[in-house]
């Protein structure tokens, strides 16, 4: 009988010892910002990174001219349906957006800046309108987050402007399986695909490129070694509880008779 009961303490025991151990992270690596002292101030120019225009992405084109009627035909585009995409232009595989009365307009790879500069010059060279005023939004303007993050998924932007921290905030933050030192970025530019790995325990996220996050942009956090653990515990554990049960069993039967 002591025994019996010596083994129950000795399972019980290593269990909560294996789970303890498996729950261990340094605070260190937890903790975001590691390499900035307190109380620093520096000058510093976070200038946003101006988007360039992709196919798939879904425009907004508004024109405005001094007749009423050439800018209600210019601007029909965005109340009607464009390949599924209700209330935009849809920049087709091509790069092409076609827009009344000017046709075929080439939008890949522009910012909306030189996007409204060309199709101002079109109006106007094909004496459409004078004095247009041209505005480009990207209505499909998002970003996604996924891994270790509290509520993972695709965050759209309105505004078509989202820092890192803003989109880690909006997914609930990193949770304490999130591997900090090593964060993915994965950006399309031009046609190509980019990928960062930076750190969240410095200020490497501050440089632009990474601070300012772009249409379509993926940012991926990896599980660290205490998440692996924490899944294999299960599997660790579950031989030892039906030990546990097994033996007390045994020792329901003992003292039952």
């Amino acid at each position: 009988m002591k025994k019996a009961l010596f083994c129950l303490f000795t399972l019980i025991t290593g269990s909560f010892l294996i789970s303890s151990l498996n729950s261990c992270v340094s605070t260190k690596t937890l903790t975001y910002f590691n390499n900035i002292t307190k109380d620093t101030t520096e000058n510093i120019q976070l200038q946003a990174l101006e988007t360039k225009i992709s196919k798939n992405d879904v425009l907004q084109i508004t024109i405005s001219t001094l007749d009423p009627a050439t800018t209600a035909i210019l601007n029909a585009a965005n109340t009607a349906s464009t390949a599924g995409t209700l209330g935009g232009l849809l920049v087709d595989e091509t790069g092409i957006i076609k827009l009344p009365l000017i046709g075929a307009v080439k939008a890949e790879g522009l910012t909306k800046r030189q996007l409204a500069t060309t199709i101002t010059n079109e109006l106007l060279d094909k004496q459409l309108a004078k004095d247009p005023i041209v505005s480009v939004r990207i209505i499909n303007f998002k970003v996604t987050v996924l891994g270790e993050v509290a509520r993972p998924g695709v965050i759209p932007v309105p505004n078509e402007k989202i820092t890192l921290p803003e989109a880690l905030g909006a997914a609930g933050d990193l949770t304490i399986y999130g591997k900090r030192n090593n964060v993915l970025l994965v950006r399309t530019v031009d046609g190509k695909r980019i990928e960062k790995r930076f750190s969240l325990n410095n200020d490497q996220l501050f440089d632009k490129d990474i601070y300012n996050l772009q249409n379509q942009d993926i940012v991926y956090v990896e599980p660290n070694k205490a998440r692996a653990l924490s899944s294999d515990i299960t599997t660790q554990l579950l031989p030892i509880a039906v030990s546990v049960v097994s033996l007390l069993l045994v020792l329901y039967v003992q003292f039952k008779h």
